[in-house]
């Protein structure tokens, strides 16, 4: 007795036999969610963070700092897989992605970070200061770390590039040992990364996993546009901010998704609990 009663697809197209044939069986674990915020309150708030400090304090931070808060909160999102299971981290560290440009090659332009240690202990103006003084560093080229990883990068032939990214990644997260000892950052990305694409004009987007980052959370921001929104029975012009978010379904499920989607909205639209430190 067959498992499923079966009968060969009829007439298939051309498109149909080789997509059958070029792709495996799906084992990606991608989960992708959006969420609208009302951005008034935050980019006032924002604006009076700037005047105040006189640091140049983002929507992207904003958005890390409440991750952060988030994650802080609920233990089990600071998870990663290894050996077939899951273990907790202990640090809640979020990494912000920067883009180092190149002003005469488009396709010389370089995609770094900086990741955040301890990012539920501080405020968006010291998170603004930090990522401010570090993407400085990088983009100046003076910055040792990521010019170390470049440097062991290019210095190997490309067909080496994916087995010795492989090793690293087996001795970091499987044996579980820093691999500084070879010049390379351990646990480079973290519990979660954010990135903003909506500085480029694009209003939704998400963003792959690095299969080697054992991250699964990315938080990636669209643009804030003005849009017809429905407030108690009346439609009124609001200002939205467009958050997209990747999840890894081996750690976070809907209901986690809808966690977090429930708890960023509460604190972006009312922006001062973010100054809520040690959550």
């Amino acid at each position: 007795m067959p498992n499923i009663e079966l009968t060969r697809y009829p007439n298939p197209s051309t498109y149909r036999q080789i997509a059958a044939n070029v792709w495996d069986h799906p084992y990606d674990p991608h989960v992708y969610g959006s969420l609208e915020v009302r951005a008034e309150k935050l980019q006032a708030w924002i604006a009076a963070k700037r005047e105040s400090s006189g640091e140049k304090v983002t929507v992207s931070h904003a958005v890390a700092r409440a991750l952060a808060m988030i994650i802080a909160k609920h233990r089990d999102l600071n998870s990663l897989v290894r050996l077939g299971s899951l273990y907790q981290r202990k640090d809640v560290d979020i990494f912000m992605q920067i883009v180092v440009e190149d002003a005469e090659h488009i396709g010389k332009t370089d995609l770094s970070g900086i990741k955040i240690k301890n990012a539920n202990t501080l405020d968006v103006v010291a998170m603004g200061r930090m990522i401010r003084e570090r993407a400085l560093k990088i983009r100046a080229g003076d910055d040792a770390e990521f010019n170390q990883t470049k440097k062991g990068l290019a210095g190997l032939p490309g067909f080496l590039i994916k087995p010795v990214l492989r090793f690293l990644d087996f001795l970091q997260y499987t044996l579980n040992i820093n691999p500084k000892f070879l010049g390379t950052p351990g646990d480079p990305f973290g519990s979660a990364m954010v990135t903003n694409v909506g500085v480029f004009g694009l209003t939704v987007g998400y963003a792959p996993f690095f299969p080697l980052a054992r991250t699964p959370i990315i938080v990636t921001l669209g643009t804030i546009e003005e849009k017809p929104l429905v407030v108690d029975g009346q439609i009124v012009i609001g200002r939205v901010l467009h958050i997209n978010g990747t999840f890894d379904h081996r750690v976070v499920d809907g209901y986690h998704g809808g966690v977090v989607a429930r708890e960023m909205k509460a604190l972006l639209e009312n922006p001062e609990r973010l100054d809520e430190l040690g959550v």
